[in-house]
């Protein structure tokens, strides 16, 4: 009977020590979780986990970008740089993923990033209603307009109507190839597959002149001359960064950290860094002008 009694306590006993280390693990396997969530909740700007983010790979933000395309994305291979490069930099790291390049032609870059080939565009892009029917855009951070450039000897252009029965160059797919073929008489409009081809066409006397946007211009004459800037067409783009139709939170944490860079003054000190003046109001207050 005695030997009956013992073994029974010993089993209530070892009953008793399972329950306690089950208890244990549960309250220590809560604790890890906590401090998970809470992590990758900052990680993500506040909109939780970078696994909800919707990204082709968990932890990195793939980029599709025409590159060269100074100032805004330029280099080589991975060290790519510029202002669109710097900004998106500091909004993936405000994220907590890392941001990866893919070098894309310009006039197919929407249609693959609906197609899926990459999680969003970063390419000097101007927010238009017509690229809106493929991609959704981020709220604007960059404000633009056109330019008309000209080789240094050129005194016969000097106005869009100077423009009629000349050959104009400008990139495949972007608003200056659409400004030219519908607002000028020119005799030929000639696309290029990127913005430096087209100013390098003036350069070697094929065309007469190029339209591209005026920040890029300006780089092309301040960093490699021998063209000048006849005028500037005062079309009030907005720049955007694209993202697939489906992918909302994508976007909202992307617009989310833009926003905060626009209060912190990150973006101004982009905007110093690039173009030596801060970011204009039309940028901060979000406004856009439809081209």
């Amino acid at each position: 009977m005695e030997g009956i009694l013992l073994n029974s306590s010993k089993t209530r006993l070892w009953a008793l020590i399972a329950m306690i280390a089950l208890a244990l693990g549960a309250l220590t396997a809560a604790g890890c979780g906590g401090g998970d969530d809470n992590s990758t909740s900052t990680a993500a700007g506040g909109g939780g986990s970078t696994a909800n983010l919707g990204l082709k790979s968990e932890g990195t933000l793939l980029i599709g970008s025409d590159i060269p395309y100074p100032p805004f994305e330029f280099g080589d291979a991975p060290n790519y740089t510029g202002f669109d490069v710097e900004m998106v930099n500091e909004i993936a790291k405000r994220l907590g993923v890392t941001p990866k390049y893919q070098d894309t032609a310009f006039d197919t870059i929407f249609t693959d990033l609906a197609a899926g080939q990459f999680d969003m565009v970063a390419s000097a892009s101007t927010i238009t209603p017509d690229r809106e029917k493929t991609v959704d855009f981020s709220d604007p951070y960059y404000s633009a307009d056109q330019a008309v450039v000209v080789l240094p000897d050129t005194t016969d252009i000097k106005s869009i109507a100077d423009l009629s029965g000349k050959t104009v160059a400008a990139q495949s797919g972007t608003t200056g190839e659409a400004y030219a073929k519908d607002h000028t008489d020119a005799s030929d409009v000639q696309g290029y597959p990127q913005g430096p081809d087209a100013i390098n066409a003036l350069r070697a006397g094929q065309v007469d002149a190029t339209v591209i946007d005026l920040p890029v211009a300006q780089d092309a004459v301040e960093k490699s001359g021998g063209v000048q800037v006849a005028f500037t067409i005062p079309t009030g783009e907005l720049y955007g960064m694209a993202f697939q139709q489906d992918n909302d939170t994508l976007r909202e944490a992307v617009n989310k950290q833009l926003e905060a860079m626009k209060k912190d003054g990150s973006l101004d000190t982009l905007y110093q860094k690039y173009f030596g003046v801060d970011a204009p109001k039309a940028v901060i207050n979000g406004t856009t002008t439809p081209k």
